[in-house]
Parts: C-alpha cells; sequence; structure tokens
C-alpha cells in the first residue's frame, strides 16, 4: 500500500519538443460515492459507444471515399449527441483521441510498421474521461478537498491532493483503475530548469549500464539489485489465473476472478515504476550528464530466453522516467551506441570476448580486471564524452 501511494503521487512525465515548456502529469486519488460512481462508469460507458460509432463512421468514409473525416467533422456530426451523461467537451476530446489515433497509424505505416488500424473498443478496453480545459471543465476547489467536474459527473468529487500541483494546469483525466478507484490525472505545463546549464553546473557525468543480474551498474561502481516483481508475484498470479480459468465465460464469478487478475498486475505495475522513479531521482538530481546504452529492447525480446526477465525489469520505463526527471533538474540524458560496450576493455581498449556467464572482466592484453558491468558503465561513460572544444555555453 505505501508504494502504491508513492506511485500515485507522480505517474509520468512527458516532455514536449518546445525546450522552453514541458508537460507535467500528477495523479490524485478520488473517494466517489455510490451515486458519483454511477454517474461515471455511465459517463463511461456511453463515451464509449460514442467512440465506436466516430470510428464507424471513419471506416465507412474511408471505404466510400478513400479519406478520413476531421476532427471538426466528427465533432459537427456528434454536437449535441452527449445526452444526459457526457458532457460536451468530452465528445469533443472522442473526436481528438480518434483523430490522433489515425494520424499515429498513418504515420507507422509511412514507415513502414506494422501497426494495426483503430479498433473498435470493448468495455473492458475503455477506462478514462478526458476533460477538455482545467478552469472551466474541471478544477480543484479553493479548498483543496475536492474536483468541480460537470454535474453528469457527479459535479463535487472528494479528492486527495496530496502534494501541491506544479505549474499551469491544462487538462484533468478521470481514471478508473483495476483497483476500483477513480484517479484523476492533472496534466500541467511547467518551466524549464535553467539553474543548471553544463557551463555552470558542477555536477559530474556518470555512466550506467543497465542489466538482469543487477538492475544498473554505474561507472562508479555502484549497482541497484534487481527487484524482480514480476517473478516474486508469478505463484499468486499462477494460482489466480487458474481460478480465472476455472470460471464460466460470461458469469459474474469470472468477472469477479479476473478483475482478481487485473489488481495483482496493477501491483507489480505499481511496485515497479516505484522503484524506477526512487531509483532515477539520485542519478537525475546528482550527475549534470548521464549516458545509457540506447537499447533496441523490442528487438531483444523477440525469441530469447531471457524475454520475460528483461520485460520484468522494463528498462525502457526506467530509461524514459529517467530523462524526464533529469531534463526537470536541468541536466541531460545521452544515449549512445551500445555496440561491443561489454566486450571492450575499458583500459586499453583491446576487445575481450566473453559470454554473458561470465561475470569478470579479465583484459589478457594489459591485465585489467573489474566487473563486467562497472567496465561496461565506463565504456558507455566514454562513448557519450564530449569532444574537446566543444562549447557548453548553451
Amino acid at each position: 500500500m505505501a508504494a502504491a501511494r508513492r506511485q500515485s503521487k507522480l505517474l509520468t512525465y512527458t516532455f514536449s519538443s518546445d525546450i522552453t515548456r514541458s508537460m507535467k502529469t500528477s495523479e490524485y486519488r478520488l473517494f466517489v460515492t455510490k451515486q458519483q460512481h454511477a454517474l461515471l462508469v455511465q459517463c463511461l460507458r456511453e463515451s464509449r459507444l460514442l467512440y465506436n460509432e466516430m470510428l464507424a463512421i471513419t471506416k465507412a468514409q474511408y471505404e466510400e471515399k478513400g479519406t478520413f473525416p476531421s476532427k471538426y467533422d466528427l465533432t459537427r456530426i456528434f454536437a449535441g449527441r452527449g445526452g444526459e451523461h457526457v458532457p460536451a467537451t468530452t465528445v469533443q476530446m472522442l473526436a481528438d483521441r480518434l483523430t490522433k489515433s489515425l494520424k499515429r497509424f498513418l504515420a507507422c505505416k509511412e514507415l513502414a510498421l506494422k501497426v494495426g488500424f483503430p479498433r473498435f473498443k470493448k468495455g473492458n478496453q475503455w477506462h478514462s474521461l478526458q476533460l477538455r480545459q482545467y478552469g472551466k471543465d474541471a478544477y480543484v476547489h479553493e479548498d483543496k478537498k475536492h474536483l468541480i467536474v460537470p454535474k453528469k459527473l457527479g459535479h463535487f468529487l472528494k479528492i486527495k491532493v496530496h502534494r501541491k500541483i506544479e505549474g499551469r494546469p491544462k487538462t484533468v483525466h478521470l481514471v478508473l483503475r483495476a483497483d476500483g478507484h477513480w484517479y484523476a490525472l492533472i496534466v500541467c505545463e511547467t518551466e524549464p530548469q535553467s539553474t543548471h546549464l553544463p557551463s555552470i553546473c558542477t555536477h559530474a557525468a556518470v555512466g550506467i549500464d543497465v542489466g538482469l543480474k543487477s538492475f544498473l551498474t554505474d561507472s562508479e561502481g555502484n549497482t541497484v539489485p534487481n527487484p524482480r516483481f514480476y517473478r516474486t508475484s508469478q505463484k499468486t498470479l499462477r494460482r489466480k489465473q487458474r481460478q480465472l480459468s476455472r470460471r464460466k465465460k460470461g458469469s459474474q464469478r469470472r468477472r469477479k476472478a479476473a478483475k482478481n487478475v487485473a489488481k495483482t498486475h496493477l501491483k507489480i505495475n505499481r511496485q515497479r515504476r516505484d522503484h524506477h522513479f526512487k531509483t532515477a531521482r539520485p542519478y537525475a538530481q546528482g550527475y549534470q550528464r548521464i549516458v545509457v546504452e540506447d537499447l533496441a529492447i523490442c528487438h531483444m525480446v523477440k525469441n530469447h530466453h531471457l524475454a520475460t526477465s528483461i520485460m520484468d525489469a522494463s528498462w525502457g520505463a526506467f530509461l524514459a522516467i529517467l530523462s524526464a526527471k533529469a531534463a526537470s533538474a536541468g541536466h541531460e540524458v545521452i544515449r549512445v551506441n551500445p555496440r561491443f560496450t561489454s566486450q571492450k576493455c575499458h583500459q586499453c581498449g583491446q576487445i575481450v570476448h566473453k559470454s554473458l556467464s561470465v561475470r569478470t572482466h579479465l583484459c589478457p592484453f594489459c591485465g585489467y580486471v573489474a566487473d563486467r558491468d562497472v567496465n561496461a558503465a565506463k565504456n558507455i561513460l566514454l562513448a557519450g564524452a564530449r569532444p574537446s572544444g566543444v562549447n557548453v555555453s548553451q
């Protein structure tokens, strides 16, 4: 429970390409009454049906004319369709949501990536409502105890503001998690950190090598153990999933068992993200330049006997969190080519081939002996070093 509360403090960081601003999302627990929960669930259901209807119209137009309707066309067609359960701004955001999905599909198609066309959503695939504009459609009351939303959604929702809202709030998402609780995700625009520019920052640089035996090892010899949250919960998951498979399809007991499995997965995800944030914070705040490997994780997990362990470690999510927290602290994360970082000797530069089972680097050329991961972390740091003469005033 403590890990879940710490995780709820800060869900994700998302930074825009514009260096003058960044977006930060904070998550707060909502305590709704039975009547408010019923209104929110009804809005969730109706908004999903509207989204599916928008997608049906989009598919029909594409088959007939070979074009997609724009966001404004969908908004015009579905104006006033919210009824007594869905706010008008939420209907507008449904059109925006579908349009963004289509744009991502077309962008991936141009890059020859294997992606599918946007699909119709089932009830267990739709868990969030978006309120377009903070301050107009939703806002935190001045008593800091209630979230004001449209009357169709319950109007006064009790909220636990356990931390100060940082930045200027832009929009709000209402999300129903697998634990049965509602959460408010408030997206804020924040100012960039300018007190740690490379020209004036006194913090050192560090290289980080992520792995499976140890979650990470840095160039200074420090290691972080791998918690393996999924592996340690496999026994519980196995029991709950067997229980789920015994239940009759479509029955109430099967739905209850499915929720029980989802709760376990939610707990594992919260434990993992809590560990990622706690691990990333000291590095993001204590080092000006953090060098990591640019890993192709999607290729590493294909037909690999270590795929489950790699996904359990979730290196990609950790590096994304590390990059975001470093940017918020005015520091930077550099990704380098991972080629030969584990095989190359840091002392003399010679290639020393060794299998994954060999955990000590022993160079036959210069006699340098070090832990395999420490040697790799030092090579990573060296690969990300700035060339001499580079101007770092900006």
